[in-house]
């Protein structure tokens, strides 16, 4: 059976993120949101971003080299990953590998985030 997945490339291996149903509850029942909240919320909330994240890597058969959220967030990190509408982009894209957006939503959502911040940037070097 093929299976659904987000594949993110490290240096410490290929890690394959989806987000289960059981997943989906658990986070629903920790953080009293339902799931869309929480891809919009993990744009913003570092804590939430790394509980998403290790809900999505620890489904079943995942074989992924890391299942802590908070120790993949330090590896894209020193990956070069930089900025939250990158990090924003990988909730959205995990959402898409978990149908819960079609991958259209997740690109109209991160070039909202990403517009969102660039204005933010942009007022600052006006002051």
């Amino acid at each position: 059976m093929k299976r659904s997945y987000l594949s993110l490339p490290l240096a410490e291996g290929e890690c394959r993120l989806r987000l289960t149903m059981a997943g989906q509850r658990a986070l629903r029942e920790k953080w009293d949101q339902d799931v869309m909240q929480l891809l919009l919320t993990a744009a913003t909330e570092p804590e939430i971003l790394c509980d998403l994240l290790t809900q999505a890597l620890n489904w079943p058969d995942s074989g992924n080299p890391i299942t802590d959220g908070a120790a993949l967030y330090d590896a894209l990190v020193d990956e070069g990953w930089q900025g939250q509408a990158a990090f924003a982009a990988l909730a959205f894209d995990l959402g898409s590998a978990s149908g819960l957006l079609t991958r259209n939503q997740a690109k109209e959502l991160t070039a909202a985030v990403s517009g969102a911040y660039d204005s933010a940037f942009a007022a600052l070097g006006h002051e």
